[in-house]
């Protein structure tokens, strides 16, 4: 099998580094700077905090430096060059203030400037200037959406793409700077519980104001203001003024058609297509409304649709939303209200219905031993069907200075059923065959979860002394029944043997926690706080499956896939926190100590599982402020990974009879040390930014995969505990305007790297699975006739096996993108996007390449707030779903086909304040 080195990745990084280099260098100022110092206030003379205060340097309107203003309404322009400028003031409410002024040799007192209320109604005078893109704070990260233009009538999820260090999956998961964001708020508050996809794909850009990406603390450590290591990554979308104060909204409505696909999936043959969407939303400084619901059947979900599909992992997306063809239904209420800064009520209610069949092939080159291995060629479908009703509650309430009570709640309910059937050739290495299988299965299933939770804090007096205590509990009981239907063909030197299973099952299982946490904080003065903290977590579980053989006609209980598994974990913790908060920096140094110990029992055996662990988990968080320019975080975390039921379970999982999965009751938990360091750079004259990252995690005692493979190919998968495993990430987005060309220009770098082992047969399996990845974005910076963004993007990977090493690849996969917006006048809009995505033929031979066209023309009509558009999708008809991943065991390569070439004719009308054709 070939080999290619890296060697074109060692060359090109450094023309790359170079030129990055090159592009960002910025010409030294030799000229003497000054300083411009002001007030802004409303005729009323009341002082006005959060203004921006921008330079523009005559007689281009350059933007030279910007500022905001403070809790005194005074700004300081730094480092003005001299030479004649406009003094540009914004501010939500208030009319724009424009004001000459001169630099010469001195430093300038503006005084007072005086900005008038907005009287709505009037068209105001816009001066074309650059919008500041960025804004850098300690903890968060601010992003100006007027400086990102998007098309007319787009969504939020459309603004995110443009925003520098963002990716968007097709699943609708968001990742910023190598990390996946959990929750997204609006004005700070949850939106639908938090689902990501419903707010990012349900709002409208020009809805938006500024995008916030910053880490949640919990509510533990809202309440004691000392981060506690457990936020969660979260983006928050603050709304413009409009849409603060009135009712928005959107209905649309979309048919077309679309052609036969050769499958055999009977949504494929329903040439009809159609997307019915409405979105309403009413909101105010205390109140947020929220109806939603939409059907359509051209795989466009708009909620997380998560496991509930059946797909998992990430791949590179040609088209289809996802892979597979996709109906849904959903219908949504989001309603809170704020009574005062320290109490609020929110509540959501989201009912979904979704349908997918899936139709994918498979590739697989596996390992067997030190001298073998083996492909694997399968081919299947699937088709889901599932229901599910979300309701979240959340509220707190201040009785007292000094007396808060938070309570939160969640209820889940779900019903799926799933049928699958698949094709499975496992070819060993000299090209003879070693088995095949024919499956099908189908299995129903509900489940009921729901999870309940209560913070109280009480001030101890006035010396700032605090006591928080938090409880919560949570409860999961899934249950399904399902049958399985296998024709496997062994081949021998004798010839080949044909066994068939036919088998019935039922899994139950019960799962539910409780624990209490008791906190006591002391200020210590100089922003400094000790907290002293105690927890307690029980965790109980049932899991029970029955197997029965049919194919005799009488079910018969199979003994070794029957069993069951009762345990319990028990958590005892307690440790201390050092905090010091001031205006730029944050410190916080932790140790806890915690022990946690396991009982369980197995159904039908005399064995018992009893292990008991004691764990020091130490950890620190830096975060400095390096002025308005960058700032530099540093983070150290420890932490234990308990196993799951799935990984404890003592019963085989045999799903695939040539593939079949056994737990392991003896599994110890991981300890796990991580290190995160990102640095963020924005000049405010240049408009350079730098954004960087870096992430490195040692995990001992990892739980990793031992295989058993006979002279068959039938592989027996059990989990392991291992020794010490390494993992490391690493990143940098820069970008910057070339304003002599009219673009800006972005460069993304991504490197990763991975060494962990797995066992075949007993022999240690150390795999060295590297990542990187450059591409290289343009846009252009006038918008006003057209918008244009292309992007190139080259994956170079390296995967080393150390038990054979026939096995190792270096490959390369390029990728081409563009779109873009034709602006003919003021009510016709032509817009297309197009890309092109290869995969390296050294790995799985000739591979075919996905080629992806998409053509609209809209014209707007009633007075702007409505349009009509004629799309046609995948006009390439090649649309599909490609993922190619490396593993310790093997390389796969795996493709999903997706809903092709269709026509759609769509209206769109907007409801509310926000007009007609939004920010462009």
């Amino acid at each position: 099998m070939s080999r290619r080195p890296l060697g074109v990745l060692r060359r090109a990084l450094p023309v790359v580094l170079l030129g990055v280099a090159l592009v960002g260098a910025r010409p030294a100022q030799a000229q003497d700077t000054y300083e411009v110092r002001g007030v802004v206030a409303d005729s009323a003379g009341v002082v006005q905090e959060r203004a921006m205060v921008v330079a523009l340097a005559l007689p281009d309107s350059v933007l030279t430096t910007f500022s905001t203003t403070d809790a005194d309404g005074a700004f300081t322009l730094r480092r003005v060059p001299p030479g004649d400028y406009l003094l540009q003031v914004q501010l939500a409410s208030f009319q724009t203030l424009r004001t000459p002024f001169t630099v010469v040799d001195a430093d300038v007192e503006l005084g007072t400037a005086t900005v008038a209320a907005l009287v709505y109604g009037l068209e105001p005078l816009v001066v074309s200037v650059d919008h500041v893109p960025f804004q850098n704070r300690r903890d968060t990260l601010v992003f100006n959406a007027a400086a990102f233009e998007v098309r007319p009538n787009a969504t939020v999820e459309d603004l995110l793409r443009r925003l520098p260090g963002f990716e968007i999956d097709a699943d609708g998961t968001i990742e910023v700077q190598g990390e996946v964001i959990q929750q997204v708020l609006v004005e700070g508050r949850e939106f639908f519980g938090g689902d990501a996809t419903i707010a990012t794909r349900g709002l409208p850009a020009d809805a938006v104001e500024r995008v916030e990406v910053f880490d949640k603390e919990s509510d533990m450590a809202e309440f004691t203001g000392i981060p506690d290591g457990n936020e969660r990554k979260t983006l928050n979308l603050d709304l413009t003024e409009e849409a603060q104060t009135g009712y928005f909204g959107q209905v649309s409505g979309s048919l077309g058609a679309s052609e036969t696909a050769p499958t055999a999936l009977s949504q494929a043959g329903d040439g009809v297509r159609y997307e019915e969407q409405f979105g309403l939303n009413r909101f105010s400084p205390s109140t947020q409304l929220a109806l939603t619901g939409g059907l359509n059947n051209v795989s466009r979900a708009r909620f997380s649709v998560g496991a509930v599909a059946g797909g998992g992992g990430r791949g590179d997306v040609g088209g289809g939303g996802g892979g597979g063809f996709t109906r849904s239904g959903t219908l949504g209420v989001n309603a809170s209200r704020q009574f005062s800064d320290d109490d609020w009520i929110r509540s959501s209610y989201f009912f979904s219905d979704l349908s997918r069949e899936q139709e994918n092939t498979r590739l697989q080159q596996q390992l067997l031993g030190s001298s073998v291995s083996s492909t694997i060629r399968s081919a299947g479908t699937q088709v889901v069907d599932n229901s599910a009703h979300r309701f979240n509650l959340d509220g707190q309430r201040r009785f007292a200075p000094g007396t808060q009570l938070r309570v939160r709640g969640a209820l889940n309910a779900t019903s799926s059923t799933v049928v699958s059937t698949g094709d499975r050739a496992t070819v060993g290495a000299g090209g003879s065959p070693l088995n095949t299988e024919l499956s099908r299965s189908g299995t129903e299933s509900d489940a009921l979860s729901g999870n309940a939770a209560v913070t109280f804090m009480q001030r101890l007096g006035d010396g700032g002394r605090s006591l928080i205590f938090n409880m919560g509990a949570n409860l999961s009981s899934p249950e399904s029944t399902g049958d399985q239907a296998s024709t496997i063909e062994v081949f021998g030197s004798n010839g080949s043997s044909i066994t068939e299973i036919l088998q019935t099952q039922r899994d139950d299982g019960r799962t539910f926690t409780n624990s209490q946490r008791l906190s006591i904080t002391q200020p210590l003065g100089d922003g400094r706080t000790l907290e002293l903290f105690g927890e307690r977590r029980d965790q109980s579980e049932e899991q029970s499956r029955e197997v029965f053989d049919v194919s005799s006609g009488t079910p018969i209980p199979v003994a070794r896939l029957t069993s069951g598994l009762d345990q319990t974990y028990g958590y005892l913790a307690g440790g201390l926190r050092l905090n010091r908060n001031t205006e730029n920096t944050r410190f916080v140094v932790s140790l806890q100590a915690q022990k946690s110990s396991l009982e369980g029992t197995i159904d039908g055996r005399a064995e018992t599982i009893e292990n008991d662990y004691t764990r020091f988990l130490p950890s620190a968080d830096l975060r400095l402020q390096l002025g308005e320019s960058h700032n530099v975080s540093l983070r150290w975390t420890t932490n234990t990974r308990e196993p799951t039921m799935q990984e404890l379970q003592p019963f085989a999982d045999n799903s695939s009879p040539t593939n079949v999965y056994v737990g392991n009751p003896d599994l110890v938990p991981e300890y796990v040390h991580a290190v995160n360091a990102d640095w963020r750079y924005f000049d405010a004259f240049s408009f350079l930014n730098v954004f960087t990252y870096a992430r490195v995690s040692r995990t001992s005692d990892d739980i990793v995969t031992s295989r058993t493979i006979d002279d068959r190919g039938f592989q027996t998968a059990m989990p392991v505990n291992a020794g010490n495993t390494w993992s490391g990430s690493a990143g940098l987005n820069f970008g910057r305007p070339i304003r002599s060309l009219g673009v800006n220009v972005s460069v993304d770098l991504r490197s990763s790297l991975t060494r962990r082992p797995e066992f075949v047969n007993g022999d240690e399996n150390l795999a060295r699975i590297a990542g990187n990845a450059v591409s290289l974005q343009v846009q252009n910076r006038e918008k006003d006739l057209f918008d244009l963004q292309v992007e190139a993007t080259l994956d170079f990977n390296d995967v080393a096996y150390s038990l054979n090493d026939e096995l190792d690849q270096s490959y390369m996969n390029p990728a081409v993108s563009a779109r873009g917006t034709l602006y003919l006048g003021q009510d016709w809009t032509l817009a297309g996007d197009a890309s092109w995505r290869s995969w390296d033929r050294d790995v799985f031979g000739d591979v075919p390449d996905v080629s992806l066209l998409n053509l609209s023309i809209s014209r707007y009509v009633l007075d702007q707030r409505g349009s009509i558009e004629l799309a046609a999708v995948d006009l390439l008809n090649e649309s599909q779903v490609v993922n190619i991943a490396s593993s310790p065991q093997a390389i796969t390569e795996s493709r999903t086909q997706a809903l092709g070439r269709y026509l759609m004719l769509r209206f769109d009308w907007r409801l509310g304040n926000l007009g007609g054709r939004g920010r462009r």
